[in-house]
């Protein structure tokens, strides 16, 4: 897993590929997550997700009620992916 920053409490920069070979990293990623406010995941530099990483976010999305996660994103395929399952109905998702 090539996770690269957790600047502050509640933000994230990934890296990479995530599938389900990292399931593990990114739920205890995610798990050190303070819920107590808005987060933003910057994924512009994720150039593949699986529904491993899908069923993590949302977990992280349930944690987070009532607070806004944004899902920042460069690549067309995870766009793609997040658009299929519909999680702008559940996330901010915006382009870097």
């Amino acid at each position: 897993m090539d996770s690269v920053s957790r600047r502050q409490t509640r933000r994230i920069e990934l890296i990479g590929e995530y599938d389900i070979s990292q399931k593990p990293q990114i739920a205890a990623l995610f798990e050190a997550l303070d819920p107590g406010g808005p987060a933003t995941i910057d994924m512009t530099r994720v150039s593949y997700i699986d529904s491993s990483f899908l069923n993590e976010l949302i977990r992280l999305r349930m944690r987070f009620v009532p607070h806004q996660i944004t899902l920042l994103v460069r690549g067309d395929n995870v766009r793609r992916i997040l658009g299929l399952v519909k999680f702008d109905r559940l996330f901010e998702i915006e382009s870097a």
